[in-house]
This record gives C-alpha cells, structure tokens and sequence, in this order.
C-alpha cells in the first residue's frame, strides 16, 4: 500500500468526459444496379479520423470567458499537432483527431501556459486517452493570470539607467540538469522603470546589463566604440574613462550583487506582483584580453572566432545564461576582447573550415587587469566511423537510412557543441570535427518504431556512458544497433475501491546506481490518463525500482538524491528483452 498526501493545486481543473462514435448511415437515394465487381483485392482507404476534445477556458480569478485563447493538442499519433482558438464564450473544440494519448495546453498572453490536469508550475499535465472516434467533453481550464515583477534601475548616483536590459531568471531542469534560465524580460524606460509580466509562481533571480550607457542620448554621449563589449542577447555594453581608467556597468543582479551565488530571490505566489525591485548597476573596472590563435600546424589562425563565456557553476545549478563577450581573429591570428568584467570565464576558439574544425579553450580569471600575450593552439577533433544496423523482429528494414544522424553531445555542460556526421544509404558513417572530452554517441532519425539499442566500441557497449574523445584520434568500427522490440511497463493506478488516481507521476528507475545521471534512459516516468492507466516504453532489460511520486517540477527525478529518498518504498521489477509486465498501484484513502 502506497500512503499518500495531498498537495495544494496550482488551478482547479474539471474532468467531465463522454463518449461517442460516429456511425455512418447509408444513403436512402438509389442508384442505378450495376454489375458486381470483385472488389476482395482493393484496398480499403483509411477511415478519416472522428474524435473530438472540447472544453473551455476561463480566468482562475473570475471565472469568465478567455477569448483567443489558444489550445493545442499533442500526441504521437497526431504529427505536428493539433491547434484551436477559443470563442467569445472561452470555448474550444479540437475535432478529426485519431485515437491516441494526447497532451492538452492552453495559453494567452498575460497567462500562465498550462497543461490539462497540471497541478504545479513546473509539473507535468495529464495526458487524455482518446479511442477511435470518441468525444471527450468538459476539458476545462482555469488559467492563473502572471504574476509581475517591476522596479528601477539606476546607475552609482541613483540616477535612472534608460534602455537596461533586465531579466527575470530561474532554476529549472533542462536535458535532465538543473539550469539558471530566462523566463521572462523588459526594458527600462527613460524614468529606469521596467516591469516583467505573465510569470508563474516561483524564485526569481532578476538581473540588469546597461544597453544604453554612451549611446545616443545617453548620459556620456557619443556612439558606441570600439571598445564596447557584447553580452545577453547581443546587447553592447556602454563603456568611458574615469581618470584614464576603463570602467564599465558590469551585469548585476538584484539587490547589487555581481553574480547569482549572491543574489537574493524574489518569491512570487499565483499571480502575485512585487513591485519594488530595484537596485543600482556596479561600476567595475574592465579589462583587454589579448592573443594570438595559432594553428596545430603552427600557422596563424586566419578565420574563426574567440568567445569568452562566463563561468557559474552556482547555486545549485549550472550557468549564467547568454552572458559571453567575443571578438574574430584578424589576419595574423590575433584578437582582443575589451571591457571584460571581473570574474572567471573560459576563453573558447574554433577555427579551420567546416569540415574539419579545430578547436581550443582555456580557463581564465580576470581581475581588473588588463590581460595580453595569451598564446592558444588549435587541435583538431576527432573523427567517428563505423555503421547503423536494424535487428527486426516484425519491422521491415528501412530501405533509406540516409536520414540518420550521427551525434556526440557533451556529457558536460559548457563543452563545444558540434554538428551531426551523415550516414549512406548502405549505413556506414564517418563524423569528422568532434571536440575533445566526455561525449556521448548518439543516433537519431530512425523511422517510427525503431529506438536505439547499442553503441558498440571494440565489443563494449557504450550507449549508457561517455566515451572519452581525444583531439586529432580516429575511433573507429562504432556499431550503433537499433531494435524494433520494447520494454514495456503498463498499469493502472487506483484507490482500493478502484477509482482512478490521476495526481501521481508514476517513476521507474534503475536499481544499479551508476545508471542515475542525467537523461539515463533508465529512468522514466509517466502520468496515469483520466482512467488511471499509465504505460512506460522503453526501458532498457534489467531491474528496476517503482514508485508512486509528486514531483514539484520536470526532470528532478534525474537527481541521485531524489531517487535515494524513493528507494525505499519501491517496488522491484525485473525486465527481460522485449518483455511486457503489468504493474499495478493500489492506495489507500
């Protein structure tokens, strides 16, 4: 038995479905006989999909209608989707839908985007179950107007800073990692006022980035030079000399401070507004970095860029978004980055054609001095070859493996990104350019049906863990298998009685440790539909926990400490090769 509590809902959504078919009546008009035909062999075209999703949408506040709001419909079966608009009276009807297990939105500016059955701000909606021509009615929405944030931005003296740009930031989970990221931003007028709109409940971290200072206008006058610097966005940074000194407004957040480690959240309920936030920018001295980018062959690097991107392991999380500055190399291979703030950042160049790109990187501190004679050598990367293969069971080969792609993403946050190696229509592959570090091998495009199975290197499967990739080496005879058999894990979750229990995520994961990491296909989780039935696909054979959880956001269930604390009340499964079992959820109430 699974002991639950109950948690306080973001809105309060109604579930009122009903179901329907649609029956085709014959014609009373007759037409003149004719001849039989053997019709045994034709094909039968395929039916035109008849089901229907309808409900509507009102403010959480109020209760009245939300005109033009938009609703959207998702599923696997359904590609690209399915959108509506709402009328004047906030109803929407999503109509010639096929069966399938859909994920229901609804947004409007000045809302928070919700989905169907979403409890908190950053959890996941309940997917509906529709059968072949069903109607479901009553998929009804409260949508929670934004919260707000507004306040002031002054310069050292107190004076309003116009054109700042100003962001509204938080932790949030991406690709299985938690993340500092933008979920809103303004800019500030020429009182230095702003104000961010159509926030969810949650921390914020707001910061600020001068835009304006030197510009048009602006309090010293002149165009931008030069030496003006790049930051979030693209935006320039105005910079002067005090005393012959190179000063500049560095980014800060709220209440003044120079990173986020040492910023003070603000803490927004439903639609709630703080409107007070306001703080002074720092002025900080820069400084000019400056080097030369050599080739591995000992040449000047003639074309590529330098970027400079901050490092911000704080927090609890990783980065601090859109913040890098940049220069391109100049005939000679040199460059120079000017009016760089204080802070420790890592110095990146990638050179060489697009063929075959080198790359470089470099940590560096700067403290307010000028930093010059920096020497950096190109590497080349490495170079991936080998072959897709399909083990079928009851899916035909594809015919065209040309769409696959071949990538190497990092396995940790801040590396090079890179491009995708092609694959011929016979499936051998060769992917040149990959960055050095710990890079995963991955394989995606294949037709519907099929996933990833193994990466083999020299007979050891490596489709779970990074490979460690060195600059300039051939890794090579990389077998990538993929499948068409599936796991699967099916269920229902329900009260002793045998109502359906929607409220809870249902969590599978695996029961060896070294498979908790970020995006482990190991771990998986799934909300039970209006019926309580939940189905997870996928998992790779071995022993598994199972878990009934209540997750405040996406993703935190990539989090070893998460899954310790569920391992105790688990259940344990084990899965073989293409083995289907049924796990069941009883609670009690």
């Amino acid at each position: 038995m699974v002991r639950t509590r109950f948690f306080l809902a973001l809105a309060v959504f109604g579930i009122a479905t009903s179901t329907g078919a649609f029956m085709a009546k014959p014609s009373s008009a007759q037409t003149p006989q004719q001849p039989p035909r053997d019709t045994s062999a034709q094909p039968k075209p395929p039916a035109t999909p008849s089901g229907k999703i309808s409900g509507t949408v009102v403010t959480g506040d109020t209760g009245k209608p939300v005109k033009r709001a938009r609703v959207f419909a998702s599923a696997v079966e359904l590609p690209g989707g399915r959108a509506a608009t709402t009328d004047d009276r906030g109803v929407f009807e999503l109509a010639d839908l096929p069966a399938g297990r859909y994920t229901i939105t609804a947004s409007k500016s000045g809302f928070i985007t919700l989905s169907y059955g979403q409890r908190r701000p950053l959890q996941a909606g309940m997917p509906l179950q529709l059968a072949d021509g069903q109607q479901l009615k009553g998929v009804d929405f409260r949508l929670p107007r934004g919260g707000a944030i507004a306040g002031r931005i002054a310069d050292e003296d107190g004076e309003p800073i116009a054109g700042a740009t100003v962001r509204a930031m938080r932790y949030q989970y991406q690709q299985g990692e938690r993340r500092l990221v933008q979920a809103g931003g303004g800019q500030t007028d020429d009182k230095g006022q702003y104000r961010i709109w159509g926030l969810m409940p949650g921390d914020y971290y707001i910061s600020a980035t001068a835009a304006a200072i030197g510009g048009p206008g602006g309090r010293f006058g002149g165009p931008f030079g030069p030496g003006a610097f790049a930051g979030p966005g693209g935006g320039r940074f105005g910079t002067f000399n005090s005393d012959q000194e190179p000063v500049a407004y560095a980014p800060t957040y709220y209440p003044g401070a120079a990173s986020v480690s040492q910023a003070s959240p603000i803490t927004l309920g439903v639609s709630q507004e703080s409107l007070d936030i306001s703080f002074s920018l720092q002025l900080v001295r820069t400084s000019r970095i400056a080097g030369k980018v050599m080739n591995s062959d000992g040449t000047p690097a003639t074309n590529g860029m330098m970027t400079l991107g901050v490092d911000g392991v704080t927090g609890g999380g990783r980065g601090q978004p859109g913040i890098s500055y940049g220069a391109r190399l100049q005939w000679d291979g040199s460059f120079t980055i000017a009016n760089v703030p204080p802070g420790r950042y890592t110095l990146r160049a990638r050179g060489g054609d697009d063929d075959r790109p080198q790359y470089v990187e470099q940590p560096l501190t700067v403290s307010g001095d000028d930093i010059s004679g920096l020497v950096l050598t190109l590497a080349r990367g490495a170079t991936i070859t080998g072959t897709v293969t399909f083990q079928a069971t009851t899916l035909p080969v594809p015919g065209d493996l040309t769409p696959i792609r071949i990538t190497a993403p990092p396995a940790d946050d801040g590396q090079f990104a890179t491009g995708a190696g092609r694959v011929d229509k016979d499936g051998q592959f060769t992917f040149d350019g990959v960055p050095a570090g710990p890079r995963f091998i991955r394989a995606s495009g294949a037709p519907r049906g099929w996933s990833l199975k193994s990466v083999l290197i020299a007979g050891r499967d490596v489709v779970d863990f990074p490979v460690e990739v060195r600059a300039g080496e051939t890794i090579k005879n990389v077998s990538i298998v993929f499948t068409d058999t599936q796991t699967q894990v099916a269920g229902t979750v329900a009260t002793a009685q045998g109502t359906p229990v929607t409220d809870f995520t249902v969590l599978a994961f695996s029961a060896d440790q070294a498979f908790w990491r970020a995006q482990s296909r190991h771990i998986m989780t799934a909300r039970p539909d209006q019926n309580g039935s939940y189905q997870i696909r996928g998992l790779p054979p071995g022993d598994y926990y199972m878990a009934l959880i209540d997750p405040a956001e996406q993703g935190e269930w990539f989090e070893p400490a998460f899954l310790d604390a569920h391992r105790p009340g688990a259940m344990r499964i084990a899965l073989g090769e293409s083995e289907s079992k049924t796990q069941d959820f009883k609670l009690s109430r």
